[in-house]
């Protein structure tokens, strides 16, 4: 099965490109020991306003294209002061994604791009799960630095007409870079490498890394159960715990905003398809994660649904879903509970892989809106839909 690399959540194959949950992979590309040249991708392109449908215009409102230069872009999330983003992407040449950071660049109250982007990856390296602390300082990324085998050509899971897909690679590390901004502005705009301090260090696949709230708890999937698993383990890497352990791939984990529940997806049903839940943690008597005290289905439907992730108030989650088919996935925004789901795009083609800004006002995801239908980031002011 072709594969480079998975990120938060399963892979999407549409039109060629390969885009998954906590990131994006691509089977478009071979692998090549070789490094590209340099590529140097300023995000200077005037931003687009795509042709909304009224109903999509009633929710979003300053549509705006963030990336540009890229063969495919993703995945993105929000610095806590909102004035950077972290996400990866595939430079023109490079056969695997590498993770980048940008500032966003503001005029008054709206976004209206980004910056030029730094390269914090090595190659080579296939990276995904870009995340950053809740105070700001460090920076959480996983990646094959130092272990990437250009020759290896892993399996994952394939859904039934390998329109889904995801891979892990053996040698997936999370990684913590802190004080990461202050490296980022002393390269003035070179590529610098900021996978030197490992989280992890097995031989099987840990990603799809976020913080917690408080920035003492990191939540993450492993392999190193055997099928896909929820794990947490302290900031600085140790006292893992072992969060989720039914059969069947659980990943795409993301904290609530209160710290005291979990949002992931899993193909548990082992039916090809994925659907969302949420967990309440348990605690001991010292405050420390020991597990969960119970799991809550989401949805319950003939879907793909994944990517999921809170709404600053917790009472929310927003989430993608094939319902309108493969090749037309489309947000959504659902209570915990399960009730008022309530459609958020419109567009046609894909829209994944969506992250709120932390004051609730901004909503970046990942689309093929794009002019030359490219997946490229995009970022819009979000207005709750009635009723939700």
């Amino acid at each position: 099965m072709k594969t480079n690399i998975l990120i938060r959540a399963v892979a999407v194959s549409v039109a060629g490109a390969l885009l998954c949950g906590c990131g994006q992979s691509d089977s478009t590309h071979k692998t090549t020991s070789s490094p590209a040249p340099a590529v140097k991708t300023a995000a200077t392109a005037p931003a687009t306003r795509p042709a909304q449908d009224p109903r999509e215009a009633l929710i979003l409102s300053d549509v705006t294209q963030l990336t540009f230069g890229f063969d495919k872009a993703g995945e993105a999330y929000f610095s806590p002061d909102m004035k950077w983003i972290v996400f990866q992407a595939s430079p023109k040449g490079m056969p695997h994604y590498q993770m980048y950071v940008a500032p966003l660049k503001w005029e008054g109250d709206k976004i209206t791009g980004i910056g030029q982007p730094t390269r914090v990856s090595p190659e080579p390296s296939r990276n995904t799960c870009g995340f950053f602390s809740p105070d700001g300082r460090s920076l959480l990324f996983a990646s094959t630095a130092g272990k990437e085998d250009p020759t290896v050509i892993e399996g994952g899971y394939q859904r039934k007409g390998g329109d889904y897909r995801w891979a892990f690679p053996a040698g997936m590390e999370i990684y913590r870079s802190d004080d990461w901004q202050a490296q980022v502005q002393a390269a003035g705009g070179k590529d610098i490498d900021l996978a030197k301090h490992a989280l992890t260090d097995n031989k099987v696949y840990d990603a799809e890394d976020s913080f917690s709230p408080d920035g003492k708890w990191i939540v993450f999937c492993s392999m190193r159960s055997g099928d896909g698993d929820v794990y947490i383990m302290r900031s600085d890497g140790t006292h893992p715990v072992r969060i989720t352990s039914n059969p069947g791939y659980d990943g795409g984990p993301f904290f609530s905003p209160d710290g005291k529940h979990l949002v992931y997806r899993s193909d548990r049903n082992k039916n090809n398809l994925l659907q969302i839940f949420t967990a309440d943690l348990a605690f001991d008597a010292d405050g420390n994660i020991t597990g969960i005290s119970a799991e809550h289905p989401i949805t319950k439907d003939a879907n793909v649904n994944w990517g999921p992730f809170y709404y600053p108030d917790g009472q929310h989650i927003v989430y993608a879903t094939s319902k309108h088919g493969p090749a037309n996935y489309g947000l959504y925004v659902i209570r915990p509970d399960g009730t008022h789901d309530k459609r958020v795009t419109y567009a046609a083609g894909i829209d994944i892989l969506p992250a709120f800004s932390p004051d609730g006002k901004w909503l970046m995801w990942t689309s093929k809106r794009s002019a030359n239908k490219t997946t490229q980031i995009f970022v819009a002011k979000f207005h709750p839909p009635e009723g939700w």
